[in-house]
C-alpha cells in the first residue's frame, strides 16, 4: 500500500509540474511581441535634397515589451547622389542619431540612369533616448555632408526592425 502512494504522489506531483510548464510556457507566447517590422518602398527617385539632418519619411514600428530589448533596424536602398550623405535614424520622433554606420558615398553615373546600393544596420539599445516600453516608431533620416544643394535619390528600399530576445 505505502508503494502505491508513493507512487501515486510521484505521477500527481509530475503531472502538476508539466501542467505548470505548459501554463506557463503557453502564457509568455501569446504576451511576446511581434518580433518585426518591415517598410518596403518601391517608389524610384525619391529625392532629398538639404543638409543634415532631415526625415527621410520612411518609418517602420514596434511594440517593446515592458522590459526593453534592443531592436535591430537594417537600411537596404539603391541610390544616386551629388555628393556624400549622412543616413541615420529617429526614434519617437527624437534626434537623428548615427549609432553605426552612417556615410552614402556620392555616386554619379554617367548615363543618369544606374543606382549603386548600400545596407546599414544599426542596433538601438534600451536606455537609447526615447526607446519606451509599447509603440516605437523608427525613421530614417539624414541628409548632405557639405552643401544645402546636395541632393540623393532613393529608388528602392526596404527599412526592418527586429526585436532581440
Amino acid at each position: 500500500m505505502k508503494l502505491f502512494s508513493r507512487l501515486s504522489k510521484r505521477r500527481i506531483a509530475l503531472m502538476v509540474a508539466v501542467t505548470g510548464l505548459i501554463a506557463v510556457t503557453s502564457v509568455s507566447v501569446l504576451a511576446a511581441p511581434p518580433k518585426s517590422s518591415v517598410l518596403r518602398v518601391t517608389l524610384l527617385d525619391v529625392p532629398h535634397t538639404g543638409l543634415c539632418c532631415s526625415s527621410w519619411d520612411e518609418s517602420v514600428s514596434v511594440i517593446e515589451p515592458d522590459r526593453l530589448v534592443p531592436i535591430v533596424v537594417t537600411w537596404s536602398t539603391d541610390y544616386q547622389a551629388t555628393a556624400p550623405f549622412y543616413a541615420g535614424l529617429r526614434v519617437n520622433g527624437g534626434p537623428c542619431t548615427f549609432d553605426g554606420p552612417a556615410n552614402l558615398p556620392a555616386f554619379v553615373p554617367d548615363d543618369g540612369t544606374s543606382y549603386t546600393s548600400e545596407t546599414f544596420q544599426w542596433v538601438i539599445m534600451p536606455g537609447d533616448f526615447k526607446l519606451t516600453k509599447g509603440p516605437n516608431v523608427i525613421t530614417l533620416c539624414g541628409g548632405a555632408a557639405k552643401s544645402e544643394t546636395d541632393t540623393i535619390t532613393l529608388g528602392f528600399n526596404t527599412l526592418t526592425a527586429h526585436l532581440q530576445h
